[in-house]
């Protein structure tokens, strides 16, 4: 067997992220709900726990909505009409890509009491803070179950006369009335427009779980919020849970990928009639950030992962349109390819958590121990092996070998399934 050492300085892994995890218990006054299942994980869509959503889901199905539960959500392949139901979020949002997604009429609803909601929030200057028990209604003197009341006459309203909350944050907005409060100023329930689209922020998702909609008011509530989201719309609701992955940008599908932004930049490159001599500066350009980077003091990551480096404008602006400008005859495109090892092996790196002088049999022991298929293990070994005997042939007599716009093309494709396979 060959082996080979990847050819790159080792990535750190990704930043530790911060994670919430949220247990729901409720209190004597509903003592005989906690026998009724076995437990399982908070928002579960699925199973008849307690503490799912699995009710909530029926709903949406008797009234034969187009649903759909991903693990990942790709927010580019968002459409106008689509509704996003996000549960509990322990990841960060897309706080920008939402907001483009909302403003041309998308619909979200942010069902968050404590996880990181607050980022989007944010974004809306809308506050969470910590409810006043003393102002507000209990259900059966208990602290934690408190009652909200509708205010006004809101969809989201409609035949509700309370709304029962288990340990919840609340919410304000300095110009948004709430449509359901606990007590005054106190809003458990607000909505607002942005741009053609809408926002509805539920600062208590557990209003929404299987034992909470044996309350009458919280059921008709939660048909409310579906209706709401999907009335006069011929779109997808797409329910979002805790540990579903938020990512990329509306407008872009597969933005999300690893990759994306470098590999639409060569492509482009690979597009245009470009000078061999201007292509090889600007590939060793494009190879000499990443190695100031590593060097660097900044975190060692990909350079290539910020949304500000190969953006859509500054590319067509910068180096590709200045290439573009002396194109004048079909070059060799082994230096941007050689760009696409270099940034594919990081992505290796950092996802394994690999680092020091790492071997060929590293990685593939890697993937193996992750359980993957033999298959893609072979495959990941003849690719490697191949993008090495490019790069040692490059310096070879009789001279570089030629990589074609097609064939790279079909080496990009090839590359990005790999990373797809060990990014699941």
């Amino acid at each position: 067997m060959r082996t080979s050492t990847l050819s790159i300085m080792p990535c750190y892994p990704p930043r530790v992220r911060s994670v919430l995890i949220l247990w729901l218990m409720l209190l004597s006054g509903f003592g005989p709900w906690r026998s009724r299942a076995a437990a399982q994980a908070d928002y579960a869509t699925s199973g008849s726990g307690w503490n799912t959503v699995s009710e909530l889901i029926q709903a949406a199905h008797t009234r034969q909505l187009t649903l759909e539960i991903p693990n990942r959500l790709d927010v580019g392949t968002l459409q106008p009409n689509d509704s996003l139901l996000i549960l509990s979020p322990r990841e960060s949002l897309p706080g920008p890509a939402l907001t483009a997604f909302l403003r041309s009429g998308g619909r979200v609803c942010l069902a968050d009491d404590f996880g990181r909601g607050d980022e989007l929030l944010d974004l809306f200057s809308i506050h969470r803070s910590e409810p006043d028990p003393e102002i507000s209604r209990q259900l059966r003197g208990n602290p934690n179950l408190l009652v909200a009341s509708p205010n006004g006459t809101h969809q989201l309203a409609q035949g509700v006369s309370a709304l029962v909350s288990n340990h919840p944050s609340v919410v304000t907005h300095r110009e948004l009335s709430p449509i359901f409060e606990l007590g005054a100023g106190q809003a458990i329930v607000l909505s607002g427009a942005v741009g053609e689209g809408r926002l509805v922020v539920l600062s208590d998702p557990s209003v929404l779980i299987n034992n909470m909609m044996t309350l009458r008011g919280n059921r008709r509530f939660s048909e409310n919020l579906l209706e709401y989201l999907s009335a006069d719309r011929s779109g997808r609701l797409i329910i979002v849970g805790p540990d579903t992955v938020v990512a990329g940008r509306y407008g872009e599908p597969g933005a999300d990928r690893p990759l994306h932004d470098l590999r639409a930049s060569l492509e482009r490159i690979a597009e245009l009639e470009v000078p061999p001599t201007a292509l090889r500066i600007a590939s060793l350009a494009l190879a000499a950030i990443g190695v100031l980077l590593a060097f660097g003091a900044l975190p060692r990551r990909s350079p290539y992962k910020s949304n500000r480096m190969f953006a859509r404008e500054a590319a067509q602006g910068g180096f590709v349109g200045r290439v573009g400008f002396f194109a004048k005859s079909k070059t060799n495109l082994l230096q941007p390819l050689m760009v696409y090892k270099f940034e594919f092996e990081a992505e290796i790196l950092e996802h394994f958590s690999l680092g020091g002088r790492t071997l060929l049999r590293d990685v593939l022991s890697a993937m193996r121990r992750r359980g993957m298929k033999d298959d893609d293990v072979d495959d990941m070994r003849s690719f490697l092996l191949t993008l090495d005997q490019l790069h040692a042939d490059q310096d070879r007599p009789p001279g570089p070998p030629t990589i074609a716009a097609r064939r790279f093309g079909e080496l990009v494709a090839r590359g990005d399934r790999l990373l797809e396979i060990i990014a699941r």
